[in-house]
């Protein structure tokens, strides 16, 4: 019987970014022989058959990747909650049965994902996982919620980071020390990368008429000035 990787992909999108690396990882334990299973967290939460297949799929798991993007400093809350749940509900994993994550966020610099992956750590811990690693890649905007092997050059690095994590996790090893480099390292300078992004937010808010209110902050609280009555 093939041994099998499970992936759970905590963004909300239906066709994510997160969901493509999830693909790609699942595509190199296919070459290893395994057998892929990839769930999603907010179709888990709001359909309980999906969540009891994947409490079947984790049973008979031999990894689990944890494939997300950060929200504020941490997982998305959706992502949180199938997390709390499988903690609480089980199934238990079996002895020497690996987890890892990789965390990808919209900003240039990998490290804002640090914060997200020690509480990826700290779950394997509770649970009984046997932790592998994770993966902090930045710039997450570069790729656009497509398939990693369209994307050429700019997915580059993190195509050859997540190839090595999961060929380390298939031989029940801990992520290389390459493969943490390369998912953090830059394709294009930080003040490229901020144009864009910039770019991108400005045509965005243009394009729902909602250019002159980009600086608009409703609900911040006014504090009335002194000696000013209400």
């Amino acid at each position: 019987m093939s041994p099998r990787f499970t992936a759970l992909v905590g963004s909300p999108r239906p066709d994510s970014t997160s969901k493509h690396f999830a693909a790609h990882l699942g595509s190199v334990f296919a070459d290893q022989g395994w057998e892929f299973q990839c769930f999603t967290a907010r179709t888990a939460l709001r359909d309980p058959a999906v969540f009891d297949a994947l409490q079947s799929s984790l049973q008979g798991s031999r990894a689990l990747g944890l494939v997300f993007p950060l929200y504020v400093d941490s997982l998305p809350c959706e992502f949180l909650e199938v997390l709390e749940r499988l903690a609480a509900e089980g199934p238990a994993p079996g002895p020497g049965t690996s987890l890892f994550a990789v965390a990808q966020c919209g900003f240039a610099e990998a490290r804002h994902n640090a914060i997200a992956l020690e509480r990826c750590r700290l779950f394997a811990r509770q649970l009984g996982y046997t932790w592998r690693g994770g993966l902090a890649v930045g710039g997450g905007g570069m790729y656009g919620g497509q398939p990693l092997k369209t994307q050429g050059g700019r997915a580059r690095f993190l195509v050859r980071a997540l190839d090595l994590s999961a060929q380390a996790v298939a031989a029940d090893a801990d992520l290389p020390a390459e493969a943490v480099a390369l998912a953090q390292k830059k394709v294009i300078p930080d003040w490229l990368y901020f144009l864009f992004a910039n770019f991108s937010m400005l045509w965005e808010s243009a394009r729902h008429g909602k250019l002159f209110h980009i600086l608009a902050r409703p609900y911040v609280r006014v504090e009335p000035r002194s000696g000013v009555k209400n």
